[in-house]
């Protein structure tokens, strides 16, 4: 009878948790965000950590922790817009030689879109007509402008360059473990080091403060859009981010766990501190199941997209909620709620995650292709006709047949709608 009871009640108090894993799996971040601080307003329970609270006792836990300081380092995007005319403005004003300024500003017009240099020393040399040597000092220079570190080669370079000689371990980190810090292999970098874990902890705190990139992407929008996730490749594997340093920075505070267990504690108020610590407790795990189930989608969308995130092919490939569902062994609902109101900030800039999930169109060859290549090609069709007889959905249906589609015409009138392309006689020049 008693373990019947037990059995009820361990389904009783499950039902709870799986409602709000549901609820908080489609909050965007912003909307988490505010969750959470609503929750700290009406829970005393849940204080901020600070460097000895995230000593690591549980390893686990040691994992999560670090977790925080290493998206809170790569999600640390620099303020900054019109970056270029600002450094050949500094270049201008600045007193080196004219040869020099000529170098620098052909390094600032080399950059790629986050601030690293994205040329070969020897090419600027050759277009500029200098030597490598006369490259290699303006490169120093317009590393020393504002915004800092613009030209670096890498990442390593760029954040070794935030570091002062004081930050000793932190150097150490990512002169010599740079590759099991992107991988976030802490424990074993611990291990190779002999320091306490107060200064590991406050090593990593100084390299979660440094910035990821000199500049942000120029090519992003204004409207500026809070990313769940940061993509970056680092030697031909993709490094996944999770931007929740925000969400992973609260803990349950030891006084009341210490009350909660004090036997003088007067009744009421230790049904009180359970209540509260409870309610805690099921948020913190609940956040950390969305981070872990956003990573493991984001993880099979990579696997399926590499090429198109990789500029190798310019649509995205076929892929439906149930295809990753199936993979990660999670009902298709749950990645519905996953996927909603996430963004996530790759090499080709912020994008929604919905827009990976296409349907699939199956050439007259057999090759499957997602429905965004149909619609490129509707479109590029349209752009090519005769404005003064523009192409019937049906002459469409023609055109696209001897580029391998084999479609109806509704399916084209479908798909021209979808992109607010007006019919044949609302297209026709007047």
């Amino acid at each position: 009878m008693s373990k019947l009871s037990t059995k009820i009640r361990q389904k009783q108090s499950i039902i709870p948790k799986q409602i709000l894993q549901s609820s908080y799996l489609e909050l965007s971040l912003d909307d988490i965000e505010k969750e959470l601080e609503n929750e700290i307003q009406k829970n005393p329970v849940l204080v901020e950590k600070n460097i000895e609270d995230s000593k690591a006792k549980d390893y686990e836990g040691y994992g999560f922790d670090r977790q925080e300081n290493y998206d809170l380092f790569l999600s640390n995007l620099p303020e900054d817009k019109n970056v270029i005319d600002k450094l050949i403005n500094q270049v201008d004003q600045s007193e080196i030689d004219t040869i020099s300024k000529k170098i620098a500003k052909e390094i600032i017009l080399n950059v790629d879109n986050s601030g690293f240099l994205d040329s070969e020393l020897d090419l600027i040399a050759d277009s500029t007509e200098s030597s490598v040597e006369e490259v290699e000092r303006a490169l120093n220079f317009v590393k020393k402008l504002n915004p800092e570190g613009v030209g670096c080669n890498t990442l390593q370079e760029y954040l070794i360059m935030q570091l002062s000689d004081q930050e000793d371990l932190a150097l150490d980190i990512i002169r010599n473990h740079f590759e099991q810090f992107l991988n976030q292999e802490f424990l074993v970098i611990k291990s190779s080091l002999s320091c306490s874990d107060t200064d590991f902890d406050n090593a990593l705190k100084i390299i979660s403060a440094k910035k990821f990139a000199p500049i942000i992407d120029l090519y992003e929008p204004s409207n500026h859009v809070n990313p769940d996730v940061i993509l970056r490749m680092k030697d031909d594997k993709w490094i996944i981010l999770i931007n929740d340093r925000n969400l992973s920075r609260f803990k349950i505070s030891n006084e009341y766990l210490n009350a909660a267990m004090n036997k003088d504690t007067p009744k009421e108020e230790k049904k009180f501190i359970d209540e509260h610590v409870n309610s805690a407790q099921s948020l913190l795990d609940t956040i950390l199941f969305r981070s872990h189930t956003l990573r493991n989608v984001v993880s099979e969308i990579i696997d399926i997209q590499h090429d198109y995130l990789s500029e190798k092919q310019q649509h995205p490939n076929p892929l439906k909620l149930e295809d990753i569902a199936k993979n990660i062994n999670m009902d298709i609902s749950s990645i519905s709620r996953t996927i909603k109101n996430k963004y996530i900030d790759t090499p080709l800039g912020t994008l929604s995650l919905k827009s990976f999930f296409t349907s699939k169109i199956t050439k007259k060859s057999g090759k499957v292709v997602g429905v965004e290549e149909l619609k490129t090609a509707i479109k590029d069709i349209i752009e090519l006709e005769d404005k003064n007889k523009p192409l019937s959905d049906l002459e469409i249906v023609k055109l696209l047949d001897t580029q391998d589609f084999s479609i109806a015409r509704r399916t084209v009138a479908k798909y021209r709608e979808s992109m607010n392309i007006l019919n044949t006689k609302k297209r026709k020049l007047k």
